[in-house]
Order: C-alpha cells, then sequence, then structure tokens
C-alpha cells in the first residue's frame, strides 16, 4: 500500500456467491483491498479463483451479494446501474480479457469512443486517440478494422482505449496475456509511466509471472479472499 496518497479505490467485506441449482459456490468471501493512487497491484490466482469476477464488481460490471466499494468517494455498490455507469465512464478504464472492440470501428474510433461518449469533440477525441495509439506501437494501424488485426494487435488497442478518458482507475483483467515479450514490456511500460506521472491507479489480474516485478504490491486471491503473494 502506498501511505499518505489519495484512495482511488476501496473495497471491503466483499462477497459473491454463485448458485448452480441446489449446489451455492462461494466465489469470494470478505474481500477487503485499498488501492492508492498511482499504484501498480496485480492479481494472481488459480484459474477459476474468482479473480475475473471480482475485477467485474469492482468496476460496476456485476453485483456482490454484500460489502462496499468506493470509487471517487462514491459506493459503487449500492449504486442505481446508472449510476454505476456514471461512476465507471468518470473515474474507471477496463481492459477485458477478450478485447470487446466495436468490429465496426477503427482501431481509432474504438480507442477514442469513451471520450466520444463523455462528449469530447470528435477532432480533440481522435487526437487523443492517435497519440494512444502511437504509444502501443499501432499508429500504422490506426485506420484497421478489428477483424484486420492480429489477436495482440487487438489487445494493444483495448489497452489504449482503457486509457482514453484519463480514468484515475484501471482495471485490465490479463492485459498482456496474448502479447509476446517485446510488445507486453511496452504495455508494462505504459502502465509505469501513467502511474507515476498521471497518479493512475492500476489493478491487474495476470498469470505472467515475469511482469510481477513491474508492480508494488503481488496479492494471492486464494479461497476467496486476497492475502499477500508468497513467491515458490
Amino acid at each position: 500500500m502506498s501511505k499518505g496518497l489519495p484512495q482511488a479505490l476501496l473495497a471491503l467485506g466483499v462477497a459473491k456467491t454463485f448458485h448452480q441449482g441446489s449446489t451455492a459456490i462461494e466465489v469470494l468471501r470478505n474481500v477487503d483491498l485499498r488501492l492508492s493512487a498511482g499504484e501498480r497491484v496485480a492479481i494472481v490466482g488459480r484459474s477459476g479463483s474468482g479473480k475475473s469476477t471480482l475485477l467485474h464488481i469492482l468496476a460496476g460490471l456485476d453485483t456482490a451479494d454484500q460489502g462496499r466499494i468506493e470509487v471517487g468517494n462514491r459506493n459503487m455498490a449500492t449504486a442505481l446501474p446508472n449510476i454505476r455507469a456514471e461512476i465507471r465512464g468518470a473515474e474507471m478504464g477496463f481492459v477485458y480479457q477478450n478485447h470487446h472492440l466495436l468490429p465496426e470501428f477503427t482501431a481509432l474510433e474504438n480507442v477514442a469512443m469513451p471520450a466520444r461518449i463523455a462528449g469530447v469533440r470528435r477532432r480533440a477525441a481522435e487526437a487523443n486517440a492517435a497519440g494512444l495509439l502511437k504509444e502501443v506501437g499501432l499508429t500504422q494501424r490506426a485506420n484497421h478494422l478489428p477483424n484486420a488485426l492480429s489477436g495482440g494487435e487487438r489487445q494493444r488497442v483495448a489497452v489504449a482505449r482503457a486509457l482514453a478518458g484519463q480514468p484515475s482507475v484501471v482495471l485490465a483483467d490479463e492485459p498482456t496475456g496474448n502479447l509476446d515479450r517485446e510488445n507486453a514490456a511496452i504495455v508494462m511500460a505504459m502502465i509505469a509511466r501513467l502511474s507515476a506521472e498521471k497518479g493512475t491507479a492500476f489493478l491487474v489480474v495476470t498469470h505472467d509471472v515475469s511482469m510481477l516485478g513491474k508492480f508494488d504490491r503481488v496479492l494471492d486471491l486464494a479461497d476467496g479472499t486476497l492475502v499477500d503473494h508468497v513467491e515458490g
């Protein structure tokens, strides 16, 4: 935890249980997390441990059974869906495990979309998007549709899109999972720079152990709760 820095995200006592017929599957139980401005935190854990579920709940894309989630000092957990969407649009960026790009829009238009939705004029939104695409090495692919991009290129576009609205918090589900070592390093360098220069907080689910040294903290989601990660 980065002591003394403003709070970017707070989760207290978050719990989630899924029901399959008569079987109850407790995925999250009493999850606590404090993410400070500019902090980079990784979450690891075995497949099926609930990492993606936790990110979706923190982003207000899914609801917890109980608990408090504060983003920008507003409680996401109890907010109505339209208010959750408002908070998410104003404060958060999200990188999906599968890129979720809009197939009928170019890479540039996809990255510009969050700013356009927020009311930014097209020219300004696309200028900002072009700068982000340059940072992830995709200037020459800006006018290509997603189906003309490789899987790694699509994922880099998704990372750039998550940053387009200058969010205070970015939640990322395996953002380097489809990237080769060189492009993964580009994305991680971008994350490090933004956290240092703009105070953007990053919470990243990853299986890439070679990247763990790039984070301020590494947490393990085990038995439904977050604990400090122990190597080995």
